[in-house]
């Protein structure tokens, strides 16, 4: 009886007693962690096995706190203590495991897979699937987001060439299709934008916009790729230089072309030359002019010369103009030298570090460069190759490169952090860490690099389970250069290429290598070999500048000199030597018009018929000279600041049509080039034409 009361009391006890209480509340995750999806079915609760009879709890009835009717317990009995000992605690519930975090996708596709992909396209495009070629193109874009290929150009040429196909086979549709994957296989290839603006006005021509928004993508396009840009650059360039040598020349050689009656007239006052005949002397004197160019002697001598022979006979605007014309040809090298290291690109190894950076280069063209630059590249290089290893899924050989280019270049920070993803990718986040945080130590005012560095840093964070660190990162870097990020960095996509930032090549490392095979060096000397002609290397520049020196000593003697000048009237040289007077005027129509009645009428109206033809022949020849040349007209007539812009102008707009292929056109030349120069400067020259050819009729009128 003792042993049944003591067993109902404590049953009694265990049914009023509190139960644990699970948590409601589960601890926040990482947004990378895997999360099971609403179409994926919760694990259901484990169920606790079944326990004996006497461990089970009681029922509804046995857990109301009424009094249980029965016999009272006997406190006095033998063996049973005053009060009951207390139970058990029940184990407490294990901690919900964490999910574990989604794995980073590695490379597992190659560049074969994309010509594979493309080679697909293409028979499916031969043989009329549409649905076949446009999931060959979605694979083709597929392989390239997981190899983070930012252009494959030549596949892109390829499809507008198809656009360009179908377009004159009057299937706008098909034409916009492939227009709008060439655009999407290189963003930065001009002409693919340039098709799909061409597609979209075929199909709606009432409905422009579409096609602006194309074109002005295209001009981004021009503008972001070097190519392009270089190339577009080298032929202003090149117009520009050509032009300006050209305006020097026609400049000088029109001053001297107006000078030359008073030059030859004074050349036969030299002492030896006096006492013979004014042909003779005028004659010789052509000779001297003419003989550095006939003996090729170089542009310089001959420009000099003609100057030399010119100066005593110019004007002070004149000569200022033609002062500025002869430093403009003394500085003509150096200017090719700057115009060809800003514009050099097509064949250097800046090149060919660009398509690995970003373009598509197959694995026999980085074979071929590795082995050309050997165990000691140029840290650009090796930068480049590591990242090229490193999106391909060759993490050793990418970490081998990236660690030369350290070597090479010590406070590139952009290495640390493209060093600190490939670590991340092998598993060690503490190095990715340290590297990350060493990055932004060394990477000064450098934001994008401070960027990556801590955008990467969130995902350690993130890794780690620290989401007040991750979102302080992730905060600071959207603040540094959100833009950059946002190009380059995904959330959502776990592929080694695509989770993680790296740094490019800088773009002014890359620049620097187009200049190091010193092709800028041998242009600046040929140019200058070519207009100095047989003087010494040494003697440039400053032979020009002595001439120039020259010229000005001889312009403040000229009031001792006294040379000739021209007659107001008639044109004649106005000689002190000739005519004891002097004066603006010559001895003949100083005798007409300024003595009354010296010669009698019928010489003074021959005079008058010869003055009235020099004004009609100066006429003549200056409108003749505008015609043909522009502002030649004005450097005839006098106005040489004038018409050295304007004939400089003219010939830059001739020379920008004249090399309509383009001095240093890129690999694939757009056919658009041609079309683009001629819109752009047949207007544009054409008006400035027709403005000066006008102002100088109009100065010439009377």
């Amino acid at each position: 009886m003792p042993t049944r009361t003591t067993s109902l009391a404590l049953l009694l006890f265990l049914a009023l007693a509190p139960r644990p209480v699970a948590a409601q509340v589960q601890a926040p995750t990482p947004v990378d962690e895997a999360e099971p999806t609403a179409f994926e079915k919760p694990p259901e609760p484990e169920r606790p096995a079944a326990r004996p009879a006497a461990e089970r709890p009681l029922s509804a009835t046995a857990r109301d706190p009424s009094p249980v009717p029965g016999p009272a317990p006997d406190p006095t009995a033998a063996g049973v203590p005053d009060t009951l000992p207390a139970p058990a605690a029940p184990p407490p519930a294990p901690p919900r495991e964490r999910p574990a975090a989604r794995a980073i996708e590695p490379v597992t596709v190659s560049f074969g897979a994309l010509l594979s992909h493309w080679a697909d396209r293409r028979a499916a495009v031969r043989e009329q699937d549409p649905a076949r070629a446009n999931a060959a193109a979605a694979a083709i874009l597929d392989v390239k987001r997981l190899l983070a290929i930012e252009n494959v150009t030549w596949l892109a040429a390829s499809e507008v060439r198809e656009s360009a196909r179908a377009l004159s086979a009057n299937l706008p549709g098909e034409a916009i299709a492939h227009a709008e994957v060439a655009g999407r296989l290189a963003p930065d290839l001009a002409d693919a934008h340039l098709a799909l603006a061409r597609a979209r006005l075929a199909k709606a021509p009432g409905d422009p916009l579409p096609a602006l928004a194309a074109l002005g993508d295209a001009i981004s396009a021009a503008v972001r790729e070097p190519h392009t840009r270089r190339a577009f650059y080298g032929d202003l360039s090149s117009a520009a230089l050509a032009a300006l040598f050209t305006g020097v020349a026609a400049t000088l050689g029109l001053l001297l072309l107006r000078s030359l009656r008073l030059f030859l007239h004074d050349f036969h006052h030299l002492p030896l030359l006096r006492g013979s005949a004014p042909v003779q002397a005028g004659f010789l004197g052509l000779v001297l002019i003419l003989a550095p160019l006939a003996f090729g002697l170089g542009p310089f001598l001959v420009l000099g010369t003609a100057l030399l022979a010119a100066w005593l006979y110019l004007s002070l605007s004149e000569r200022l103009v033609a002062s500025g014309a002869l430093l403009a040809l003394a500085a003509l090298p150096w200017a090719v030298d700057g115009v060809s290291r800003a514009t050099t690109w097509t064949g250097t190894l800046a090149e060919e570090v660009y398509e690995l950076e970003h373009g598509a280069v197959d694995d026999a063209g980085v074979a071929e460069l590795v082995a050309r630059v050997g165990d000691a590249p140029p840290p650009a290089v090796a930068a480049a190759l590591g990242r090229h290893f490193k999106r391909r899924g060759e993490l050793g050989e990418a970490l081998r490169w990236y660690g030369v280019a350290a070597r090479a270049d010590e406070r590139a920070a952009e290495i640390l952090v493209n060093v600190g993803n490939v670590r991340f990718l092998q598993g060690d986040l503490d190095g990715a860490k340290a590297s990350y945080l060493q990055a932004t130590d060394r990477a000064g005012g450098d934001l994008t690099v401070q960027a990556a560095a801590h955008y990467n840093l969130s995902k350690v964070y993130l890794r780690g389970s620290d989401i007040e660190k991750s979102s302080a990162a992730r905060d600071r870097a959207e603040q540094e250069d959100g833009a950059f990020l946002r190009r380059h960095g995904a959330d959502d996509d776990f592929s080694a290429n695509r989770y993680l930032v790296d740094v490019p090549v800088p773009a002014d490392k890359v620049r620097a290598l187009a200049n190091q095979d010193g092709t800028a060096d041998a242009l600046r000397e040929a140019v200058r070999a070519r207009l100095a002609g047989p003087l010494p290397r040494d003697a440039w520049p400053w032979a020009p500048l002595g001439l120039l020196a020259v010229l000005w000593g001889l312009a403040a003697g000229a009031r001792a000199i006294d040379p000739a000048r021209a007659c107001d009237k008639c044109g004649r040289p106005a000689c002190r030597r000739c005519d004891a007077g002097g004066g603006p005027l010559c001895g003949q129509c100083v005798n007409v018009y300024a003595r009354k009645g010296v010669v009698d009428a019928r010489d003074r109206l021959r005079k008058e018929a010869q003055v009235r033809r020099h004004r009609q022949l100066h006429q003549v020849l200056a409108r003749i000279l505008a015609v043909v040349g522009g502002g030649a007209g004005h450097v005839f007539h006098g106005l040489a600041g004038r018409g050295f812009a304007a004939l400089t102008g003219l010939l830059f707009v001739g020379f920008l049509i004249w090399f309509w292929r383009g001095v240093m056109p890129p690999p694939l030349p757009s056919p658009y080039a041609l079309w683009g120069k001629l819109a752009v400067a047949l207007p544009l020259g054409l008006a400035v034409y027709l403005l000066v050819v006008r102002d100088l009729f109009r100065r010439t009128r009377t």
